[in-house]
Formats: structure tokens, sequence, C-alpha cells
């Protein structure tokens, strides 16, 4: 595909119009001066004609193509600033290309590490049944969810307040996350260096809309959401505080899997 042809700078037009009036000045000249006749004169008939043709020239036409000359020398400043500043914008996109290259390689062995880290993850029910990958953590969710809703039918109806039924939640979320910690500690600790890697990559590229964080949360199942939102909103683990801000971490999670739903439906109807 042909490049389109630049335009003219303004330097650049009023040089050549510099350029072209010494030349129109110059013809003019020579014919008002009558050179042609003065050369076939003796020399000693001559009137000094040569001479005032020299000043005339040097003094008008001269000091129009001298202009011309610093129009066109800003002209080519101005291409030289234009090429500049072109090269400088390729750069920068080299620049951004190689950064999310590299950061793509890395983004891609923290997500092998991170699906070997769940794909490592079991648990065992009485029955002696292994839960294991995902399956881990639909087990966690119903072993909290199962503990809660026991406990909470045990209660009289005056016990049943939106204080006392969230913070029950809460001890049997935090005591099965203990539980389990040393499974799920892992899993959170390498999630969270995953996103701040992300953070950061999206701070030093100012590229708000990477896709690297949508990828991450489109794998999430909604059990694996449980645990997140409820670690974060907790604050079992500092550095889940403030990633849903961050990340709009919990968008696509159900509404029926947080704890603010869960006690809504346990509170006695009025």
């Amino acid at each position: 595909m042909p490049q389109p042809k630049q335009r003219l700078s303004k330097y650049e037009i009023t040089g050549y119009i510099l350029i072209l009036t010494g030349a129109v000045v110059l013809v003019w000249g020579t014919i008002k001066f009558n050179l042609a006749e003065e050369l076939y004169l003796d020399p000693a008939d001559r009137e000094g004609v040569f001479g005032q043709y020299g000043e005339f020239i040097g003094g008008i036409v001269g000091s129009l193509w001298a202009l011309a000359g610093v129009f066109l020398f800003f002209a080519t400043l101005t291409y030289q600033k234009r090429e500049f500043e072109l090269q400088r914008f390729e750069l920068h996109k080299t620049q951004k290309i190689f950064q999310q290259q590299n950061f793509s390689t890395l983004y891609i062995s923290f997500i092998q590490k991170h699906n070997d880290i769940i794909n490592s993850l079991v648990a065992y029910d009485i029955n002696k049944s292994d839960w294991r990958g995902s399956n881990f953590f639909v087990f966690f969710q119903e072993k909290v969810l199962t503990s809660y809703v026991q406990k909470t039918r045990a209660l009289e109806p005056h016990e049943k307040t939106a204080v006392a039924l969230q913070q029950l939640f809460r001890d049997y979320f935090t005591y099965h996350f203990s539980f389990y910690q040393n499974s799920l500690g892992p899993y959170l600790k390498n999630l969270s260096v995953l996103f701040k890697l992300i953070q950061k990559y999206r701070s030093e590229t100012q590229d708000q809309g990477e896709y690297y964080s949508f990828i991450t949360k489109a794998n999430f199942t909604q059990a694996e959401l449980f645990l997140i939102y409820h670690v974060a909103r907790f604050q079992l683990l500092k550095e889940f505080a403030a990633i849903d801000n961050a990340f709009d971490m919990f968008e696509d999670m159900a509404e029926e899997h947080k704890v603010e739903y869960l006690v809504e439906q346990e509170l006695p109807v009025k």
C-alpha cells in the first residue's frame, strides 16, 4: 500500500516562494539592466552596469535566497523532529510488545504452577472417598455450609440475629479454613502473587484493558470463588483485602454463595 504524500510545511512553502521570487527578480534584473547588449559593448563604453547588477543581485536576490535558506533549514528541523517522534513512538511500541511477551511467559508459568497446586489438593470425607483437584473446593464449601446450617437450625428464633449468624458463619469458615490451611496456603499465596504481577504489569504499561485478569477469573469455579470471597471478606489473608476493588474478582460469583445471602436465609420470618 503506497504511503500517503506528506504535505509541505509552512516553512518549506515560504522558502520555495522566496526562491521563486529571487529567480523572478533575477530574470527581471537581467532584462532591466540590459545585460545582453552590455556584453557586446567595448569595455571602455560600459557604464558600470555589471557592478550595479552585482549590487542588485547581492542586495535583493541574495537576501531573498539567504532568507529562503533559513526557512528551509527550519523545515528540515521540523521534519527531523517529526521523524524523532515517530521513532520514539515505534520504540515505545516495541518496548511494550517486548514487555508483553516477557509477561506472557511469566504469566503462563504462574498459571501452570496454579493448576499444578490445584491438582495436588486432596481431602477425604468420612467414607474415605477422596476429593481431588477442583472438587476439593466443592468439598470445602459443603463442609462449611453443612456445619453452619446444622448449628443455625438448632438455635432458638430469638438467637437468630444477623450479627450472631454472621459471626457463626465466620467461625465455621475460619475453623475449616484453619484445618485445611496447609493445603490452601500455597494455592492462595500463588494466586495473590499472580494478581500482584498483573497489577504491576497494568501500572507499568498503562494497559487498563489487559486480558490476563479476565483469563484468570474466567477459570474460577463457584466453589473457588466461595473460598476466595470469604478469605477476603473475613481478612484471613491480608493479600486479598483489596483484591475485589482492583480486579472485580467476584463479579461472576453467585449471590447465594455469599455470607450476606446465607445469613438472610436463616433469619426468622417476621
